[in-house]
């Protein structure tokens, strides 16, 4: 019997190999809608969280009695590394699988939390929120986000939409959930409740299935059978018990890597150009964020009154995300466009919120840095697309996810060494908004350097047409003077 199988399995083996399986298309629904569940979760998760934690900003400074600019550094070491090894998590999924990397990047980011709550100085809240949790972040977001892209194709944008309606959702109701979870359990025990929330990304990750097996090479590794369902990364996930597969494992995982870091996509002037905007913007982005809550408790405004403040931005950046994407794209005002004057505003509403000193102003401002922030996130990837296309879309990503990280890095210390400084957050504020509306100005430089090499090429056309014409009376002159001869 044992023969007879053998044989059986071999000739099944050699019938797939001489005729490979055609592979099936995404779906484009079904199961990808429980799979946009699972994305959900883990946006609300990550970026909804970390959106949050500025409730906590003034909590950390005074139980460890550090500075602004050391407090700063947990939320700029979590997203830098968040930033940083996105492409380390992209890669890692699709060498091992996407379900086994959510979840192992859940279990990172609980973990972060809890070691979190036995914490006596600063120093260990950068080592277990900011590293730990933020390599948590990198294994879940940017994997969600690549495996919804894999499961749908007409319907990706709205799939997409969706996923990431979860951070949006979450940053309108994280704020005043943590201020009351630090009222009622103090601070170490609202890090362990959230240690808590972040296990939702392990049930989020076992919802994953991923598209492994309609793949071709899914035929290659060995033989299949009809009761196996196309969708089933159990048997991806298998142990390989022989060096050999391990170091097949390492370097296609090494090999994933590198291909996302195509550094030659700088050369490109105007990919360029736009990285740099992208690294002023990200420089500043989580500032309005971190400070608008001790801000508005430095005005003498209640901790619960002063914490929905970040519901406001969150719901006025979901609103204005809705409105963008029904915007119809056109020549005259291009994506490209809509990025520059959305980060020009939102550099306005910032320099101008050292005038808001109530909650009616402060609600003021909120609403615009809101809908300004919601409309420029949309449309970066957008315009880092047109710019790169479609082939090289990976590696910008991967490059952009770098410059973000460092960004991240530096920019809120610096806006807390500010307020060290000057003892007062309308340097913050004021940075900032200067960094937005430089940044802003950035793109327009790309049309106007658009508009020259168009204005060449027909100065180049026109004296094309100029040449032609007067070789054509040329040639109609000479004929004519040998017919008058």
């Amino acid at each position: 019997d044992i023969v007879s199988k053998r044989t059986g399995t071999s000739q099944h083996a050699a019938m797939t190999s001489s005729h490979p399986t055609k592979p099936v298309q995404p779906p484009d629904g079904g199961w990808g809608w429980v799979v946009v569940v699972g994305g959900f979760i883990v946006s609300a998760c990550t970026a909804g969280i970390f959106r949050s934690l500025g409730v906590f900003f003034l909590p950390f400074s005074q139980q460890f009695h550090a500075s602004s600019a050391d407090t700063a550094w947990v939320t700029s070491i979590l997203m830098s590394v968040m930033f940083f090894l996105s492409p380390v998590g992209t890669a890692l999924a699709s060498t091992v699988g996407f379900r086994p990397t959510i979840m192992l990047g859940g279990v990172f980011s609980a973990a972060g939390y809890v070691i979190s709550v036995f914490a006596t100085r600063m120093f260990h809240l950068y080592l277990a929120i900011g590293c730990l949790t933020g390599l948590g972040y990198a294994f879940t977001l940017s994997t969600a986000m690549a495996i919804v892209g894999q499961y749908f194709t007409k319907r990706r944008a709205m799939a997409n939409s969706f996923l990431m309606l979860g951070s949006s959702v979450a940053s309108m109701s994280f704020p005043p959930l943590f201020q009351y979870l630090f009222d009622e359990f103090g601070l170490r025990g609202a890090l362990l409740i959230i240690g808590g929330v972040m296990l939702h990304m392990i049930v989020a990750g076992a919802l994953i299935r991923p598209l492994e097996a309609f793949r071709d090479k899914a035929t290659e590794n060995g033989p299949t059978s009809h009761e196996n369902d196309a969708i089933n990364d159990s048997d991806a996930a298998k142990a390989t018990g022989t060096t050999k597969k391990h170091s097949g494992v390492v370097a296609n995982f090494l090999k994933t890597f590198w291909a996302q870091m195509d550094f030659k996509i700088l050369k490109i002037p105007a990919v360029a150009l736009f990285m740099v905007s992208l690294f002023i913007v990200s420089f500043g982005v989580i500032v309005p964020a971190m400070y608008i809550v001790p801000r508005a408790k430095s005005l003498r405004i209640e901790d619960y009154t002063a914490a929905s403040l970040l519901s406001v931005i969150s719901i006025a950046d979901l609103i204005s995300r809705l409105v963008v994407g029904a915007i119809p794209e056109s020549s005259k005002f291009t994506r490209l466009d809509q990025y520059g004057l959305s980060v020009c505003l939102m550099g306005l509403a910032n320099l101008l919120s050292p005038l808001a000193k109530t909650y009616p102003a402060l609600v003021a401002y909120a609403v615009g840095h809101g809908m300004f922030y919601g409309a420029f996130v949309p449309t970066s990837l957008t315009c880092l697309a047109d710019l790169v296309g479609p082939k090289r879309l990976p590696s910008a990503i991967g490059i952009l996810m770098s410059v973000q990280g460092l960004a991240s890095l530096a920019g809120p210390p610096f806006a807390g060494w500010l307020y060290d400084e000057t003892k007062s957050y309308d340097a913050t504020f004021l940075q900032a908004g200067a960094g937005f509306l430089l940044a802003g100005l950035l793109p327009f430089l790309l049309r106007l350097r658009k508009k020259q090499t168009q204005d060449v090429t027909e100065e180049v056309t026109d004296m094309t047409d100029t040449l032609r014409v007067a070789r054509e009376n040329e040639v109609l002159l000479t004929s004519a003077r040998e017919t008058a001869v």
